[in-house]
């Protein structure tokens, strides 16, 4: 059975809201007939969600991701990494 309030919550997340966005362009797009602009809204908006669904499948402790693990970005010019 599902319940109303993880409906809610699943609706709520940056994913739905992004499909809910694209399709609504898209269709606005379709009803004044500019079929160019509809594909290049799919277009743009396809990978965004095809990336938050990936990431989405991405669990901690699934290949090698570890919740509590510090990544140190090194720089370009030389200088120290933050944090050090």
């Amino acid at each position: 059975m599902v319940s109303l309030k993880n409906v809610a919550l699943q609706l709520c997340t940056c994913t739905y809201i992004e499909i809910m966005t694209g399709v609504g362009i898209a269709l606005y797009l379709l009803y004044l007939q500019s079929y160019l602009l509809a594909a290049v809204t799919v277009a743009a908006f396809g990978p965004l969600i095809g990336f938050h669904f990936a990431i989405d499948k991405i669990k901690p402790g699934k290949n090698g991701w570890k919740k509590d693990r510090i990544v140190k970005i090194k720089s370009l010019s030389g200088a120290s990494s933050w944090p050090a």
